[in-house]
C-alpha cells in the first residue's frame, strides 16, 4: 500500500513540474537548413479565445539574411481576406484581421504561416535567433505581437522564440549550372526559365539547388540569371558557368 502510496506521490510531483502549455502563444519554430537552400520557418499559434485579429513581429540577428516572403498557405488563417506584412530592415510584422462577415479567428493551434529566408550561397554556417520585438514608429505607431479580441481589445500571448540553424553544404551543382528545375538532362533549357521566373515572381517553389539557378555566379538568385540563362538559350550569349568544384 505505501508504495503505491509513494508512486501516486512521484506522479503528482512530475505533473507539478512539467511545464503548462500556455493558453495564447506564438511559437516560432526552430529548423536545420543548408548554405545552398532557402530558409523557411513556420510560426504557429495557441488561443484559447476566439480572435479578431493578430499581428505577430519578429526580428532576426544575422544582418547576412533576408526575408523574401511570408505564406498563409494552409495555415489556419488562410480564409482571412486582410491579411499581410510589413518588412522594416531585420523585422517583419505580420497581420490578419477578419473582415466584417468573416468568421473570428476560432480557438485551437495550429500554423499561423511560414517565413521565408534566403541568403547568399557563401554565407557562413551560423544559427540565426528569431524573436519576437516591439518597433516603435514616429510618432505614435507601434508593431509588435498581440492577439485582437472581439471587442477590440489588445492583449499579449507568450513568445516562443526559435532558430535558422544554417549547415555548410555540400556542392549540389553537377557540371555547369543552369538545371534549375532538376530537370533529367543537365542542358539548361526553356523550362528552366520558366522555373527560375515563377520562383521569383509568382511565389512558385523553390529550386531544389539554388547553386544551379545562380548561373552568372554571383551568389544570388535574381533577375539576373534570367536574363543570362535567356542570352544564351536565345541571343548567342555566354554559357552558364561551371559550378564550384
Amino acid at each position: 500500500m505505501r508504495t503505491w502510496i509513494f508512486v501516486a506521490l512521484l506522479l503528482s510531483l512530475a505533473l507539478l513540474a512539467m511545464p503548462a502549455e500556455a493558453e495564447n502563444s506564438v511559437t516560432v519554430d526552430s529548423i536545420v537548413t543548408y548554405t545552398n537552400q532557402t530558409g523557411i520557418v513556420p510560426i504557429n499559434f495557441t488561443n484559447d479565445i476566439e480572435l479578431g485579429g493578430i499581428e505577430v513581429t519578429v526580428w532576426w540577428n544575422s544582418p547576412e539574411i533576408q526575408v523574401d516572403s511570408f505564406s498563409f498557405i494552409n495555415s489556419r488563417v488562410s480564409y482571412v481576406s486582410m491579411k499581410g506584412t510589413y518588412v522594416m530592415g531585420d523585422t517583419i510584422t505580420i497581420y490578419v484581421i477578419p473582415f466584417t462577415g468573416e468568421p473570428l479567428i476560432s480557438t485551437g493551434t495550429g500554423l499561423f504561416g511560414h517565413l521565408h529566408f534566403s541568403y547568399p550561397l557563401e554565407i557562413s554556417p551560423q544559427v540565426v535567433t528569431i524573436d519576437s520585438v516591439t518597433v516603435l514608429v514616429p510618432p505614435d505607431v507601434d508593431y509588435g505581437t498581440r492577439f485582437m479580441e472581439p471587442s477590440k481589445g489588445y492583449f499579449t500571448p507568450d513568445f516562443n522564440k526559435g532558430y535558422l540553424d544554417i549547415h555548410q553544404a555540400l556542392s549540389c551543382c553537377s557540371g555547369t549550372r543552369g538545371n534549375i528545375n532538376n530537370g533529367e538532362t543537365e542542358d539548361p533549357n526553356i523550362a528552366d526559365v520558366t522555373y527560375l521566373i515563377s520562383y521569383l515572381f509568382l511565389d512558385g517553389p523553390p529550386p531544389d539547388c539554388p547553386e544551379e539557378a545562380d548561373v552568372n555566379a554571383n551568389g544570388e538568385m535574381n533577375i539576373a540569371d534570367v536574363t543570362y540563362l535567356i542570352s544564351y538559350l536565345f541571343l548567342g550569349g555566354p554559357a552558364p558557368l561551371p559550378c564550384v568544384p
